[in-house]
């Protein structure tokens, strides 16, 4: 199972966002970083792989199946996204909205496989403690925590998380990335991570997507695409790598 996007081009009004965009074959069963500056097109991108967005041309294909072709029941059956922005002020506890989650779509009657699926995935990214607490009553790293766990509960074969650790403080990106990683190789699923921080990045990718005014400008292996002067030309910067005691690179930027 892999994803591939060939010459995807999209629009907003009187705006072109995304311009014959054509990933390469991104692997199933590793994480792939989506890195960019701002406004280049990482986020746009991933709500026309959703269907939230339609676009102009291109095709957007999931091993065989052509996404482009499903109808909006049938991709969000493959297809799990979890948005930049999460706030909810539902009174539901953090338990009942990833439940309900895992249920979308699906018959609602609960057995046993989605109570212990639910509970198994808080466990897993280490907030069990929070299972009774209101959603509302959270702070902004643990929604963050949530909506990753509301993104991951059910099955599927490409889970999209826009900026999934941006709320969090280091440790919890460290941990996130991690199982995150670890995911994708049980599930054998395509998994894209947009994010800015290029270290976290360096360290957790199997494979890097960069993108630059919307379009790609490089696709390829994590050691690949940090060696690429594209890196450095798409953020405007100089990059300097150092290979760090454990073997992974360590990115570092001078104007």
């Amino acid at each position: 199972m892999t994803l591939r996007v060939e010459a995807l081009s999209f629009a907003y009004p009187h705006k072109p966002a995304l311009h014959a965009v054509d990933t390469g074959t991104l692997p199933a069963g590793k994480l792939t970083a989506l890195l960019g500056p701002n406004a280049a097109g990482k986020s746009t991108l991933f709500r026309c792989l959703a269907g939230l967005l339609q676009p102009q041309s291109g095709q957007l294909m999931l091993g065989e199946a052509a996404l482009h072709a499903m109808s909006r029941a049938e991709r969000i059956r493959h297809v799990c996204y979890m948005p930049q922005s999460y706030a909810s002020n539902a009174a539901l506890t953090v338990f009942e909205v990833v439940l309900l989650a895992r249920k979308h779509l699906r018959d609602w009657r609960v057995d046993d496989a989605d109570i212990a699926a639910v509970a198994a995935l808080l466990d897993r990214f280490g907030i069990c403690a929070l299972s009774d607490r209101q959603i509302g009553e959270l702070s902004g790293g643990q929604q963050q925590m949530v909506s990753l766990c509301q993104t991951l509960v059910r099955p599927a074969r490409l889970f999209l998380l826009d900026e999934p650790t941006s709320a969090l403080d280091l440790r919890r990106q460290l941990e996130v990335m991690q199982t995150l990683r670890t995911l994708s190789a049980e599930r054998g699923a395509v998994t894209i991570a947009a994010m800015h921080d290029l270290n976290l990045a360096a360290r957790f990718a199997d494979h890097i997507l960069l993108m630059q005014d919307g379009r790609v400008v490089a696709s390829g292996s994590r050691d690949a695409v940090l060696a690429s002067p594209a890196l450095g030309e798409a953020y405007g910067v100089t990059i300097e790598l150092v290979r760090g005691s454990d073997g992974v690179h360590m990115v570092g930027a001078r104007l």
